[in-house]
C-alpha cells in the first residue's frame, strides 16, 4: 500500500472509531450508512469546510471550525443515508453560515491548545491567498473544483442543493481564480496536501499557560473533558508516514544526522509570489562545510552535554521536523555560525571556540518584513544581522531622533550586516534597522527591531482617525509622522524584549489638549505586540503635552488579548496627570468610536465624547484606582486596561 492510500485508511479507521461511537441505538441505519461515507471521505470534507471559512478567523480557528462543521453534517436517527455529494452539500452549506457568522458552538472545542496548518511550501501559500480573496461562495466552489477535483457542473449541483444563490458565478468566480495561477505551479489537489490548507496534518502549542494556572481548580472537570476531546482530533489528523508531515501527538523522528541539511537555490525568493523565511537562499562562505553542517544538525537533532540550547519564549523546543533548510554558515565576528530552518523554526548553531550554543526561535506567520532580518551574533560591538535576500538597502535609524538621517551600514554580499548598535534599552537613544526592498513595502523604508529574538521584529504605525493612513506598512518608516510617533513611544520597545514578537504597530488612538497644560497636546498611543501564535502583549500609553519619550508612561497593560487589533479596535486609556500650576486631574481618552467616558469609584466623573477631564484633589492619585469606562456607539461598554503594578 503506497503512502497515499495508507494515509486515507488510517483517517477512515479513525474517523470509523469516532464516528461509530456517537451514533448507536434503534433507527439509526440510515445514519451508519451516512456515517460510512463520511469516513471515508473525511479528508476532503474536512479541507472543503477549512477553504470556506474566512481567513481572518485564524488556522486554530478554523482548524477546529472545520472538524466542528463535518462532524455537524451527520444527521440525526431516522434520516435518509446521505451520498457523498449530499454530505458535501451539507458541509457545504454548514461552512457557508459558520462564514457569516451565524455560529453554533461545534465540537471539538479545546482548552489550553492551539492548532495550526503546517506552513512550509510556498506554492501552497500562494493558493492560500488566491482562495482568500474570494468570496464565501467563490471559496466552496474552488475548493470543489480544485481539491475536491469535480467538474463545473458537478460543483454547481452541489452549491444548489447546499441553498446558493447564484451557483454558476460562483464557480465562473473559481474558475478565474484558478485560471490566473502561474503555469509553473504545481495542481492545486497537490499543493493543498502540502499542509496549509489542509486542517487535517497540524501541529499544537500551548496558550494561555498562567490563567489556566490560576483557574486550575475550577477548570479541572473541563481539562478532562478537554483532554478527550483533544484526543479525538489527535486521532483524526493526518497519518501520513513521511518525516516532513508527522502525526500530531506522536513523537517527531529525529532527522538522521548524516542527512544533509537541504539547500536552497539563490533564486528561490524571486520565483515565488511568497516571501518569508521558506523562501531565503543558502547563504554563507561555509554552506558547503559538511561537517560544519554535520554538526549544527546534530546539535538541533539530540542535544548533548556540552551543548547550550536554547528555545524563545512561546517556541516548540525539540528537533527539526523533516529535513531541515541550512540558510546561511561562515564565521561572523570570530564565531563560527549555521543557521537552519524547519516549516516554523529557526534554529541558530554557534561555536565560539570551546562553546557551543543552540538557539530555536519561531519562525511562521511571516511576511517580507517580518522576515528581513535574523540575528547571527551579539557582541559589546553590536548586532550583525543576516538579511533577507530581497533586501536592497539597510540603514541604522535612532527612534528618539525623527528629524536625524539615519546612518549606512555595511553588508556584505552574503547579506550579513557590519556591527550594528540595536540596543533598545537605553532609552537615550533607541537604534533600529530602516530596510528597503523592491518587494516589500513598496519598495519605501520600513522598520525592524532587535527585541531579543532571532528573527528581527517588524514595527508598524496607525494614526489617529482624523489622518488620512493609506493602510501600507511602508508608512511605519517613510512618513513624517510615523516617525514622530515612534520617537515618543521608543522607550517602551524595552519593556517588549523576550516575548517572542514579530510585529509591534503603535497605534496613535487620541491626542487631546489638557488644561492649565503647556505647548501642545497629550498623546495616547497603543503598542500591540503580535507574537506568532495568535497572542503578545498589549500596552497604552500617555505622553503629556509638550513632552517627549521620556516621559511617556505605561497606563495600561494587557496579555494575550485583541485590544488594540482589527478583532479589537475600540480602546480607553486613563491617568492621573498634574498641570503647570500644580492642580491635578483624572483624564481619560478613547479611540475613535467611543461616544462617552465615565470614570467611577474613588473619582466619578462622566463625559460625552471621547475625552475625559475631572479635577481631583492631591491625595487622589496616592489612593485606589477608579473604574473608567468607556461608551461606543452601538452601546457596548469598553473597560479600560490598568497599569501594571
Amino acid at each position: 500500500m503506497d503512502g497515499e492510500n495508507a494515509r486515507d485508511a488510517w483517517r477512515r479507521r479513525a474517523a470509523a472509531a469516532y464516528f461509530g461511537a456517537r451514533v448507536r441505538g434503534p433507527g439509526g441505519a440510515g445514519v451508519r450508512g451516512t456515517e460510512a461515507v463520511l469516513v471515508r471521505h473525511y479528508a476532503e470534507l474536512t479541507r472543503t469546510a477549512y477553504l470556506i471559512l474566512p481567513p481572518s478567523d485564524g488556522r486554530h480557528g478554523r482548524v477546529l471550525a472545520a472538524h466542528g462543521i463535518v462532524q455537524d453534517a451527520l444527521p440525526g436517527r431516522g434520516a435518509e443515508p446521505l451520498d457523498e455529494d449530499g454530505l458535501r452539500a451539507r458541509v457545504v452549506r454548514g461552512a457557508l453560515r459558520y462564514a457569516g457568522r451565524r455560529r453554533r458552538r461545534l465540537l471539538p472545542r479545546v482548552w489550553g491548545l492551539r492548532f495550526f496548518t503546517v506552513t512550509a511550501d510556498p506554492d501552497a501559500l500562494a493558493v492560500e491567498r488566491e482562495v482568500a480573496a474570494l468570496t464565501p461562495l467563490g471559496r466552496a466552489a474552488y475548493a470543489l473544483l480544485f481539491p475536491a477535483g469535480l467538474t463545473a457542473d458537478h460543483v454547481a449541483s452541489v452549491l444548489a442543493d447546499a441553498g446558493a444563490a447564484d451557483p454558476e458565478g460562483a464557480v465562473a468566480e473559481a474558475v478565474r481564480a484558478g485560471a490566473s495561477a502561474p503555469g509553473s505551479r504545481r495542481p492545486v489537489r497537490e499543493l493543498v496536501d502540502a499542509g496549509p490548507l489542509d486542517p487535517c496534518t497540524v501541529r499544537v502549542s500551548a496558550s494561555d499557560l498562567l490563567r489556566r494556572r490560576r483557574r486550575r481548580h475550577t477548570a479541572a472537570g473541563a481539562a478532562v473533558t478537554a483532554l478527550a476531546v483533544t484526543l479525538s482530533l489527535v486521532v483524526l489528523v493526518d497519518g501520513d508516514p513521511r518525516p516532513d508531515r508527522a502525526p500530531v501527538g506522536a513523537p517527531v523522528a529525529p532527522v538522521a544526522a548524516s542527512v544533509p541539511p537541504v539547500r536552497v537555490a539563490p533564486d528561490a525568493w524571486a520565483s515565488t509570489t511568497r516571501l518569508d523565511f521558506a523562501v531565503w537562499s543558502t547563504r554563507g562562505p561555509l554552506a558547503g562545510d559538511a561537517a560544519l553542517a554535520d554538526r549544527a544538525v546534530r546539535a538541533w537533532q539530540t542535544p548533548d552535554p556540552g551543548l547550550t540550547p536554547h528555545a524563545e519564549v512561546r517556541t516548540t523546543p525539540g528537533p527539526p521536523v523533516g529535513t531541515p533548510r541550512i540558510l546561511f554558515a561562515g564565521d561572523v565576528g570570530g564565531e563560527r555560525v549555521v543557521l537552519l530552518a524547519d516549516p516554523t523554526r529557526l534554529a541558530r548553531y554557534t561555536e565560539a571556540g570551546q562553546v557551543r550554543t543552540l538557539a530555536v526561535g519561531a519562525a511562521d506567520d511571516s511576511d517580507a518584513r517580518s522576515a528581513s532580518a535574523v540575528v547571527l551574533t551579539r557582541g559589546a560591538d553590536g548586532v550583525r544581522l543576516l538579511l533577507a535576500p530581497w533586501v536592497t538597502g539597510a540603514q541604522v535609524r535612532d527612534l528618539r531622533s525623527p528629524g536625524v538621517s539615519p546612518r549606512p551600514l555595511t553588508v556584505d554580499q552574503d547579506g550579513v550586516t557590519g556591527p550594528a548598535l540595536l540596543d533598545v534599552a537605553d532609552c537615550a537613544r533607541v537604534g533600529v534597522l530602516e530596510l528597503r526592498a523592491t518587494r516589500a513595502a513598496d519598495g519605501n523604508p520600513y522598520l525592524v527591531a532587535d527585541l531579543g529574538g532571532l528573527a528581527a521584529t517588524h514595527l508598524t504605525y496607525m494614526p489617529p482617525p482624523e489622518f488620512t493612513h493609506t493602510g501600507r506598512p511602508s508608512e511605519a518608516a517613510s512618513s513624517e509622522r510615523a516617525l514622530n510617533a515612534w520617537s515618543l513611544t521608543a522607550c517602551m520597545l524595552a519593556d517588549l524584549r523576550g516575548h517572542g514578537l514579530r510585529l509591534v504597530n503603535n497605534w496613535e488612538f487620541a491626542h487631546f489638549a489638557l488644561p492649565e497644560a503647556p505647548t501642545g497636546e497629550a498623546t495616547w498611543s497603543c503598542l500591540h505586540g503580535f507574537d506568532r501564535v495568535g497572542g503578545g502583549t498589549v500596552n497604552v500609553a500617555f505622553t503629556p503635552p509638550g513632552a517627549d519619550a521620556a516621559a511617556t508612561r505605561t497606563v495600561g497593560a494587557v496579555r494575550d488579548a485583541p485590544l488594540c487589533s482589527r478583532s479589537g479596535n475600540d480602546v480607553v486609556g486613563f491617568t492621573w496627570w498634574q498641570s503647570g500650576t500644580g492642580a491635578w486631574f483624572l483624564v481619560a481618552a478613547g479611540s475613535r468610536d467611543i461616544v462617552g467616558v465615565t470614570a467611577a469609584g474613588p473619582v466619578t466623573g462622566t463625559a460625552e465624547g471621547r475625552q475625559l477631564v475631572v479635577p481631583v484633589p492631591a491625595t487622589a492619585p496616592q489612593g485606589p484606582l477608579p473604574q473608567v469606562v468607556g461608551r461606543t456607539k452601538t452601546g457596548t461598554d469598553v473597560p479600560a486596561p490598568t497599569a501594571p503594578e
